[in-house]
């Protein structure tokens, strides 16, 4: 049996969730990786080709580059993708935007003339959420940093299947020192501020010469995990306390402002299961590369030759979110100062950003 691995990054801010896959070392295969929604666009697919088991992990996938991208719907309208970067193509936010009721799939052909295509999946509604709440995870509290369980309850829709999943992001504002950076020599530290800090060293004093640009930045947090819903345990479609895993709680993060927002996202039973198999193979496993790792069956076909695989998933899901500040009042131990960073913070915090998020 092929062996095949997942990564699963599930990115909140993006239209898709990057799917990383590993294989054989006899296979190259395409891996497809898009999402539409209800939400305004643009929407992404992102093509490239899986890396076989000898390949390292911190390897760049190949890009599929030059291919023909085009979004169908079920009364034939063809939305064209362009190529905005090797192997992402996006739409044009003006001519389409996900409806619900409506039918959508993706029909691909490489540079090289080969076929593939999704199934058709259908944009259902995505329920609603009716609380989002936190508890400190009194395992991880340190009485300096630790982290808060996230939870939330929500409702599905009278007639519908109701098949979801959660994925989260947060933000938070971040400050550096970059003028403070030094560097180790033979006779010791010596101060060299990197050139974003605006600051030059003259005569071994640190001189303003111009504006600091990495001295602020918006550092972004996603959910990682797969999380749906277990439908066998609910009763009128009412999902509650489902947990969503944890964010960390440091002095940076609240600094100034501390944001979260969780989407629910509606599934077709083809999404479902194959969301589901991935949440089972990160629960069951604390290494994703274990030899026995399952084989996660995507919605891709290879029209040219049906005898050949193609690999991810090609999604259309409603979309319900949330948003919230988290409060420092929430946090039961007071958070110490905070932390001097001596770097670019695009250097230094996670999935960073310089450019403020426009409802900041």
């Amino acid at each position: 049996m092929r062996r095949i691995f997942f990564v699963i990054f599930l990115f909140i801010g993006a239209c898709i969730d990057p799917l990383n896959v590993k294989v054989t070392e006899s296979d190259r295969l395409l891996v497809v990786d898009g999402l539409i929604t209800n939400l305004p666009g643009p929407y992404q697919v992102k093509l490239f080709y899986s890396n076989s088991l000898s390949t390292s992990r911190l390897a760049p996938f190949e890009p599929v580059t030059h291919a023909v991208v085009v979004i169908v719907d079920d009364l034939d309208n063809n939305y064209n993708l362009t190529e905005v970067s090797p192997g992402l193509y996006e739409t044009d936010p003006n001519e389409l935007t996900g409806e619900i009721g409506r039918s959508y799939y993706v029909s691909i052909k490489t540079q090289g003339e080969v076929e593939f295509q999704s199934t058709i999946q259908k944009l259902t509604e995505p329920g609603e959420i009716s609380n989002l709440y936190f508890e400190l995870d009194n395992e991880s509290a340190s009485g300096n940093d630790g982290e808060l369980k996230v939870y939330i309850d929500s409702k599905g829709v009278s007639n519908e299947e109701n098949l979801f999943r959660w994925r989260w992001t947060t933000i938070h504002k971040t400050i550096a020192s970059p003028e403070l950076h030094t560097t180790t020599t033979p006779r010791g530290e010596i101060r060299t501020p990197e050139p974003c800090s605006g600051y030059v060293l003259r005569q071994g004093q640190l001189v303003q010469v111009g504006e600091c640009t990495c001295c602020i930045c918006w550092s972004y947090n996603y959910s990682e995990g797969s999380f749906v819903s277990q439908n066998d345990f609910v009763s009128e479609n009412t999902f509650n306390k489902q947990f969503l895993g944890k964010i960390p709680v440091t002095a940076m993060h609240f600094y100034d402002r501390y944001y979260f927002e969780v989407q629910q996202l509606s599934l077709s039973e083809e999404a479902y299961s194959f969301w589901n198999l991935v949440e089972k193979q990160q629960k069951s496993a604390t290494d994703l590369f274990q030899p026995d790792a399952v084989k996660i069956k995507g919605n891709i076909k290879n029209v040219s030759d049906p005898s050949k695989e193609a690999l991810g998933f090609f999604g259309v899901s409603g979309v319900a979110s949330v948003t919230t500040d988290i409060q420092e009042s929430q946090i039961p131990y007071p958070l110490p100062e905070i932390e001097t960073v001596p770097h670019s913070c695009l250097d230094y915090f996670k999935y960073p950003t310089t450019e403020k998020p426009p409802f900041w």
